[in-house]
């Protein structure tokens, strides 16, 4: 395999390590040990994004833009590596996922490119009207 566990917890830009792991049970292909995420570990990452999000929050639509590309980009570059484990712990065919990446991307480039009463009217249409969002390309800043 090419990707490389690190069986820790990133929290706040840590790299956290538990006490306790398990042993994944995956629908073929090897098992991997992971980090098991305890009320303490929750408890820390969700303070850490609490007090994260006194920057993040206020950081401007071009800011936010271009973390969630970033993001977005490390996920493309990684897409194989990440279809690769999907497919062995949930048995999932390697186009269901492929698709499932790409629908997540298109998500992180719609995000920032709206405000947040378009986020809240598009997920009420898409709730009560089924209609699907309108965003389909990356932003441009």
């Amino acid at each position: 395999m090419s990707y490389n566990l690190t069986g820790k917890h990133l929290i706040a830009g840590q790299w956290v390590a538990g006490e306790q792991t398990f042993q994944s049970e995956p629908a073929h292909g090897p098992a991997n040990t992971f980090p098991v995420g305890t009320p303490a570990l929750v408890d820390q990452a969700a303070r850490a994004a609490e007090e994260a999000f006194w920057s993040y929050g206020y950081s401007t639509r071009e800011e936010r833009a271009k973390f969630l590309n970033r993001i977005a980009d490390e996920i493309d570059a990684r897409g194989a590596e990440i279809t690769e484990i999907g497919t062995q712990e949930t048995g999932l065919p390697e186009a269901r996922l492929n698709g499932e990446r790409g629908r997540t991307l298109a998500s992180f480039a719609c995000l920032p490119a709206i405000s947040l009463p378009v986020i809240i009217l598009i997920a009420v249409m898409t709730k009560r009207f089924r209609i699907a969002p309108p965003c389909r390309a990356r932003i441009c800043v």
